[in-house]
């Protein structure tokens, strides 16, 4: 019986959200049962930038969703202080002011956007 390993960037999405798992922040990659309350972490479809001869390496999306307007100081010192978290333990040096629709009739939530480089070994 053979077992077929999963795509390389499924096992980049797995692996985004195992890193924060192990760092005790809530992750998850799957959009459709995603609710931040009062924020979460979602980890997005990761974008191939680069294939050597035995890697690959991916640009992951990764957004820190409020579940509350930001027009309140509890609300944007909570939106920061895990975007803050969740840089630190991927190791990127940046994020950027996005937003989050969780469906087509829902109003957009506010997010911190990062980008994440992973590059994952392959076999020869």
């Amino acid at each position: 019986m053979s077992v077929v390993a999963p795509p390389a960037a499924v096992r980049v999405i797995e692996q985004v959200v195992d890193e924060l798992l192990a760092a005790g922040i809530a992750a998850t990659r799957d959009a459709g049962a995603f609710y931040p309350q009062p924020t979460g972490v979602l980890v997005g479809l990761p974008s191939l930038v680069a294939r050597g001869l035995y890697s690959r390496t991916f640009e992951v999306p990764v957004l820190v969703v409020s579940g509350d307007p930001v027009n309140a100081v509890l609300a944007v010192d909570r939106l920061y202080e895990l975007g803050e978290q969740v840089a630190l333990e991927l190791a990127t040096a940046a994020y950027r002011v996005s937003s989050w629709r969780s469906s087509v009739n829902a109003e957009p939530l506010p997010a911190l956007e990062l980008t994440v480089t992973v590059t994952t070994e392959e076999e020869p």
